[in-house]
């Protein structure tokens, strides 16, 4: 049974409320035209499971981590044109120089919703 519009925005906002107190700030350094810019976003985020190195896997390889990260952004949030995620709470080229950036793997809406309540967008620690 469809969802109508007014169960649907309870919804959503009863999951940016549950959001209070839990996100972070981190800037998206995004490229346009050839410029860099930057801009804050706000999402929780949490580490993955954490590979041990030395043990390898089926192939006899090493294992390679997909991702090592896990941000969850409210709807709203764009990624178009970010090129990485620094995790700094200043907007600057200095305090983006310094903090530990990661790689966005990609964007996926999903929840309740058709459209989805909120992003997962699974990060790769840049080394």
């Amino acid at each position: 049974m469809p969802l109508d519009d007014r169960k649907a925005q309870h919804l959503l906002r009863l999951i940016n409320r549950s959001y209070a107190g839990r996100q972070r700030s981190l800037v998206a350094v995004v490229l346009n035209a050839g410029c860099y810019s930057y801009r804050l976003i706000q999402g929780i985020i949490r580490p993955l499971h954490c590979l041990d190195p030395q043990v390898y896997d089926s192939s006899g390889q090493p294992p390679r981590p997909e991702a090592d990260h896990l941000l969850i952004a409210p709807l709203g949030t764009d990624f178009s044109g970010v090129v990485y995620l620094a995790d700094c709470t200043v907007a600057s080229a200095g305090a983006v120089a310094a903090a530990t950036k990661y790689e966005l793997i990609e964007a996926v809406p999903v929840g309740l919703l058709p459209g989805g309540t909120h992003l997962r967008v699974p990060l790769r620690r840049l080394r």
